[in-house]
């Protein structure tokens, strides 16, 4: 259920910057998960290991074929959780397969946006260049400083 307070959600490709940025979306989701919801929209795979591949990037990198329906989606999803340590706060959907979500923000391919009150109160850079999680979480200190 979301909070009527607001929504973060983290766009994420699974190979190009998750693992980055883990340890900072930890700390926010288990600073804020009592005024916001979390949650971790898996969108199409940036770097599939059958298309567009991207070199090992880390130990702990592995590869993603290109999806080719829902469940194949949902899956490599369910690799993620598997795979990375992400705090139970933060729920995991997948995309559809007409990448709506990714088409309706603009995410190609990571990007932070907060909703409050069904609006768009924060959009983010386009990952991985400008994809900043410290302007994040200044706006989530003004908007729901620890009172």
């Amino acid at each position: 259920m979301l909070t009527s307070e607001g929504l973060r959600c983290v766009w994420n490709s699974f190979l190009l910057d998750a693992y980055k940025q883990l340890s900072a979306f930890s700390k926010l989701v288990e600073e804020f998960s009592g005024v916001a919801d979390f949650l971790l929209v898996y969108i199409d795979e940036a770097h599939p290991s059958d298309g567009w591949a991207a070199p090992g990037i880390s130990p702990s990198s592995f590869e993603v074929k290109k999806h080719r329906n829902q469940e194949e989606r949902c899956a490599a999803a369910h690799q993620l959780l598997e795979h990375f340590s992400l705090p139970p706060q933060c729920q995991v959907v997948a995309d559809c397969m007409d990448n709506n979500a990714n088409v309706a923000y603009g995410v190609s391919f990571e990007r932070v946006c907060i909703v409050q009150r069904q609006k768009i109160a924060y959009l983010g850079g386009k990952g991985p260049f400008f994809y900043n999680l410290q302007e994040v979480r200044l706006w989530l200190e003004q908007n729901f400083s620890k009172r």
